[in-house]
């Protein structure tokens, strides 16, 4: 076996004390190999341990002043050595302590008189076997800088993202209502708004997904109104569709739906909008011009939705479609909706499969595993969907979690009496709700830039409100709360955590440690005013359970 003289050779250390035997040995192995020889175990260590070490040791066992079995255990007490492979070389009647060398550390065992054509095969194969092992724990160490990478990714799409976004949907509304404005400065602050919830959106759907992917999303599931969640879809894909003139459809059990029937399946809202959007987006793409996308909705054999287009899926892509970034013939797809829809459905309790031809067009399969389905029908005669894609839709559900906000209540203080802590990393979001409270009312405020500097005041001040951050540093909102609930005349103030992350994970955790308010970044003006005047209205009621809780906890019972 040669190698190629541009490739260099793997080295090969051969250990035995009688000369004969190492230049046997030496003489097998020279053609493939590059070869280095010690004809004691010191020596071998020295070589083993030198800038340029073997790939590969073969060990004689019975050698005087150390034997093999000495030799390996040295080798493999060493961090720097223990990664080469070794190979005893033994006589026969030393192979019932085989089991002794494999203990060690050893890899393998070639019987005295040695066969050439045995060691050379041994020998290929373990250094084939350590390559292989290598590049694994290349892979794998790539792979855990990668899920380093993404948690780092997520918990700046988190904080650092969702925070300055705060800026860009507070400013433009507390804008549009100076009344100095002209009508196109605020349609451009119209525009910057819209834009601001747009990115909110992406943001959200890509921390979902990360968590989709992981498998630590929990899912809070409630009743869903199909009907109207797949009238909301057309809607959104209304422009789309019209310019190809197709006409989009909705089946019940197989029968035209109408607007009155009511199909409800438990799930998430905004889940099941986001896995329809990408389906029926990808269906009317894929059809020809002037045909039908129809979806269905069904419950037997199982619960489930179909979304059927006339187009066929590419050959090219059929093997990979639930593939990331699986794409074929579009420039600007990333290759991402049918991927995500499939997280969506699995992550639902169910999966997403599909069958598609030139003659019978592409049908996509939503199956639940569930059957605790609810539905009824309208009388006969009602008008159906089918058709009215151009009319006006209800817009698409809100991600956001918070319930409506309580009516308001007469405060037993006066607000410019309020003393208000706000606790904040960011100076402007700092800024964004001074400005939004003073506008209600509220004269002083007070400021910290971290968790700390929120500790240090509370140890000399007293205050009426402390609206504090979740991430900051030196000490996080959940280390400035518990410092309160250590000190008798702080427990009782009024606390609203600020956070950017409204996973309920995160905020059962802080409920757990008695936390029963919360903002989540970005927070509208009215919002904002609202909560606070609810809070110090309910600041007496110790039981008073915040509006959030009270509907998280309604959803997991």
């Amino acid at each position: 076996m040669e190698t190629p003289d541009f490739i260099e050779k793997p080295t090969i250390l051969v250990v035995d004390d009688t000369p004969d035997n190492l230049s046997l040995i030496s003489g097998i192995l020279r053609d493939a190999y590059k070869v280095k020889i010690a004809s004691g175990g010191e020596k071998a260590l020295e070589i083993a341990s030198s800038a340029k070490p073997p790939d590969l040791i073969l060990l004689d066992v019975k050698m005087p002043d150390m034997d093999g079995y000495e030799v390996c255990r040295r080798l493999k007490q060493n961090p720097a050595t223990s990664g080469i492979p070794v190979i005893f070389i033994s006589a026969k009647n030393e192979e019932n302590d085989e089991l002794s060398g494999f203990i060690l550390g050893a890899v393998d065992y070639i019987a005295k008189p040695v066969c050439p054509s045995i060691v050379l095969a041994r020998v290929k194969t373990h250094l084939a076997l350590t390559a292989a092992l290598k590049e694994l724990e290349k892979q794998n160490a790539v792979l855990a800088e990668n899920v380093r990478l993404r948690e780092d990714i997520e918990k700046m799409t988190t904080h650092d993202l969702k925070a300055p976004l705060t800026a860009f949907v507070n400013i433009p509304e507390m804008l549009i209502r100076d009344t100095g404005l002209n009508s196109s400065q605020k349609e451009m602050l119209a525009v910057l708004s819209k834009s601001a919830d747009r990115m909110l959106e992406m943001i959200n759907r890509s921390l979902d997904l990360c968590q989709m992917e992981k498998g630590t999303y929990k899912l809070i599931s409630v009743p869903v109104n199909m009907v109207k969640l797949v009238y909301q879809v057309f809607n959104q894909s209304c422009r789309q569709a019209q310019l190809k003139e197709i006409k989009c459809s909705l089946v019940f059990n197989g029968k035209p739906a109408s607007q009155e029937d009511n199909v409800e399946f438990n799930g998430e809202e905004f889940m099941f909008f986001s896995m329809l959007s990408n389906l029926v987006k990808n269906a009317i793409e894929a059809s020809p011009v002037n045909s039908e996308v129809v979806v269905s909705l069904f419950d037997s054999p199982f619960p489930g939705i179909s979304i059927k287009n006339q187009g066929a899926i590419p050959a090219q892509i059929r093997d990979r479609i639930f593939q990331r970034y699986a794409t074929f013939g579009k420039e600007k797809g990333a290759g991402l909706g049918v991927y995500s829809a499939r997280l969506m459905a699995r992550t639902l309790g169910g999966d997403l499969c599909f069958k598609t031809s030139e003659n019978e067009g592409t049908t996509f399969i939503v199956t639940l595993g569930y059957s605790d389905m609810t539905h009824g029908r309208a009388e006969p005669g009602s008008e159906t969907l089918a058709g009215r894609l151009p009319g006006k839709f209800p817009q698409p559900p809100s991600r956001e979690i918070i319930p409506a906000i309580e009516p308001k209540h007469d405060l037993p203080k006066s607000k410019a009496e309020m003393k208000i802590l706000i606790a904040d990393d960011f100076g402007y979001m700092r800024l964004i709700i001074k400005d939004i409270l003073k506008k209600e009312g509220y004269l002083k405020f007070f400021e910290a830039a971290d968790g700390e500097k929120a500790i240090s005041f509370l140890s000399k001040n007293q205050a009426d409100l402390i609206l504090c951050d979740w991430n900051m540093p030196e000490k996080n909102g959940l280390e400035v709360f518990q410092f309160m609930q250590s000190r008798a005349e702080l427990k009782d103030i009024p606390f609203i955590m600020i956070t950017a992350n409204a996973s309920l994970s995160d905020i059962e955790k802080a409920a757990n440690m008695g936390i029963r308010n919360y903002l989540v970044k970005p927070f509208s003006p009215d919002f904002l005013s609202q909560k606070v005047e609810t809070v110090l209205a309910n600041r007496k009621n110790k039981d008073n359970v915040d509006d959030q809780l009270d509907f998280l906890s309604s959803l997991r019972k």
